[in-house]
């Protein structure tokens, strides 16, 4: 969890910086070269994110997610573009995520309740596009956030539905030509202004899935209120 530390520590070190910037008001602007430099960074860095979604259409790792309330759990990721991702939680968590390529549903075994959402309404959307347009789902890009060197963070809020939460999604930069960018976490403020982390480690891409894979048993009617193991 030491990553998700970082990033955690990252966000509270972008509170400060605006009494930073304001300490510093008197000192000259940095030459036009240097803006234009900074400029075509980011230009590039939109690229390779971009080729990033455009090259790896499916995934599968481990995850660790950490809860509004501080709670840790995790388990397996399978997600795969367009639009289907599944959480299984390991250990006795009766819980299961899965979104089939349009709609996110909840499964709770325990009591037997499903919550359903369309996908294109939650932050996930900039993770599950098909080819992600960059501009449609608000985002921006954040070079060495912190001052972590050899990360991205890209920051996407809906911006016709600012309601509905944002997302922050952290790249790691890697030495391989093939996969010039590794998907390490992301952080998701909901409509209600929580914050829930998850965090990737030992990734496979372009992973091939049956189809059955986004499904889901549903418990609502089963006498035994129960995750099917």
């Amino acid at each position: 969890m030491r990553l998700t530390l970082k990033i955690l520590l990252v966000a509270a070190s972008l509170l400060v910086i605006p009494s930073a910037f304001a300490q510093e008001k008197s000192l000259p602007l940095p030459p036009l070269e240097e803006q234009n430099i900074s400029e075509d960074t980011s230009l590039k860095a939109f690229g390779q994110i971009q080729a990033y979604f455009d090259t790896v259409k499916s995934l599968e790792a481990k995850f660790y997610q950490r809860a509004p309330d501080g709670a840790v759990t995790g388990g397996k990721l399978s997600m795969a573009r367009p639009g289907k991702i599944r959480f299984d939680y390991e250990g006795e968590v009766p819980f299961l995520v899965v979104a089939d390529g349009k709609t996110l549903s909840f499964i709770d075994y325990e009591i037997g309740q499903v919550t359903r959402w369309p996908v294109a309404d939650t932050p996930l959307r900039a993770l599950l596009g098909s080819s992600t347009d960059l501009a449609s789902i608000g985002a921006n890009i954040e070079l060495a956030p912190g001052g972590l060197k050899g990360l991205m963070a890209l920051h996407a809020t809906d911006v016709d539905k600012p309601e509905l939460g944002s997302i922050t999604v952290y790249f790691e930069e890697t030495p391989n030509a093939e996969e010039k960018l590794r998907l390490l976490s992301w952080a998701v403020i909901d409509a209600q202004g929580q914050l829930t982390t998850v965090e990737l480690t030992d990734e496979e891409v372009n992973v091939e899935f049956a189809a059955k894979l986004w499904e889901f048993d549903d418990p609502r009617g089963l006498a035994k209120r129960r995750r099917p193991r």
